[in-house]
């Protein structure tokens, strides 16, 4: 699956504190999934900020377009989201658990996820589509 997970405080980010966009810190992984090439435009950019209740939950949601990143960027957790190929997350499933500040997860295209608040969790979650 192409999911890629970490902590923005342990991004190596060459000092710069940019761990998502087009330097060269965010070519490390499989997919490369927040790196955004710099001569390539982007669409769709939409930014969400929530706060979760403990035990506010998700059903499915639609299959994913473009690339997601959600992080926590308060004190809370955990939170999980889990991720499949299919709607009724049969099959191979990846669970992600956010637990501290500054833990994100990010996806790219083409999977359906779904998520889970344990603890109140405030989440920032943007999406874009590279063209």
């Amino acid at each position: 699956m192409d999911i890629e997970a970490g902590n923005a405080y342990e991004a190596d980010t060459q000092g710069t504190g940019w761990f998502v966009g087009f330097g060269p810190w965010t070519l490390q992984g499989p997919g490369a999934l927040r790196h955004v090439p710099q001569d390539k435009p982007l669409t769709g950019l939409c930014v969400k900020w929530f706060d979760h209740p403990s035990g506010h939950a998700s059903g499915a949601k639609p299959v994913s377009e473009g690339r997601t990143l959600s992080i926590l960027v308060g004190d809370g957790g955990p939170f999980r989201i889990e991720f499949s190929h299919t709607a009724d997350f049969g099959g191979d499933l990846c669970s992600i658990v956010l637990q501290r500040q500054g833990d994100y997860a990010a996806w790219g295209p083409g999977l359906f996820h779904r998520w889970q608040c344990e603890q109140r969790s405030t989440i920032l979650t943007v999406r874009w589509s590279p063209a």
